[in-house]
């Protein structure tokens, strides 16, 4: 939908727009659902105690790795904001 050339006429427009909107948001919330559950599941299973222990901490790792960047990011944008 070009946004230019939507003419909503009636309410009945903006019900069916906003069921559309509300659908579309679904679809894309079940999509990153999944996509989150496929990044965070086990590749596959160890054979033993010191892999998956070894696995279980790099994944751990990763996740704190990538909180922390966020965290600096959002400090830098903020102060550049700020200014």
């Amino acid at each position: 939908m070009d946004n230019n050339k939507l003419q909503i006429t009636t309410l009945d427009d903006i019900r069916v727009l906003r069921k559309q909107a509300l659908v579309d948001v679904q679809q894309q919330k079940k999509n990153l659902g999944t996509t989150a559950r496929k990044l965070i599941a086990p590749l596959a299973p160890t054979v033993n105690k010191g892999n998956s222990i070894m696995k279980a901490f790099n994944t751990g790792m990763a996740l704190f790795d990538g909180f922390m960047l966020g965290i600096k990011l959002i400090r830098k944008f903020h102060r550049a904001i700020r200014k």
